[in-house]
């Protein structure tokens, strides 16, 4: 592109300065601001940054966005609230415990599962297995906090459906 301005503007031996009349003058200038369009390097190796759209999903931006002010929070030096727990299995490889996405702690105890909610302090007894000999070794919430899986030592599994408080399923594992 530098040489096609110099074409463009810079005079051949065969002009002079003084005979380049001012309609030719204007002519090179229209033509040069055409098709240079103000660039003026030979090699582009990236092109400019093109300028963002406005996206009509978006909402205008205000232009004084007041800062949010930090909510403080208080930490206790206490605790909240001790739950009793008999009948824990006491085995670090088990998974008796297990907090929900909804606020609500599940807690294997032997034979039962009981929930207890934080926000209202409640607790509700879900399931009481009768009849097994095996004890609720595990409890999960699945992510969505509305569904419980329990496991038992015999190798059964059961979902629990925690809102209408009833189970879903139950998987039994049979060796071969």
């Amino acid at each position: 592109m530098e040489i096609a301005e110099a074409l463009l503007n810079i005079p051949t031996k065969d002009e002079s300065t003084a005979e380049l009349s001012p309609s030719r003058a204007a002519y090179r200038k229209l033509l040069a601001d055409t098709m240079l369009q103000g660039r003026t390097r030979v090699l582009c190796f990236s092109n400019p940054p093109r300028t963002p759209l406005k996206s009509s999903l978006e909402p205008p931006t205000p232009t004084n966005i007041q800062p949010v002010a930090k909510k403080h929070r208080h930490i206790p030096q206490g605790p909240k609230q001790t739950l009793d727990v008999p009948n824990i299995i006491a085995d670090d490889q088990l998974n008796v415990l297990d907090w929900g996405s909804e606020d609500v702690l599940a807690i294997a105890l032997d034979d039962a599962v009981y929930l207890w909610n934080d926000a209202n302090e409640s607790i509700t007894e879900l399931v009481t297995v009768t009849g097994s000999s095996a004890p609720i070794t595990s409890v999960s919430w699945a992510p969505d906090g509305r569904h419980l899986a329990t496991g038992q030592s015999d190798a059964t599994v059961v979902l629990y459906d925690v809102t209408a408080m009833k189970p879903l399923g139950r998987v039994t594992c049979v060796e071969q």
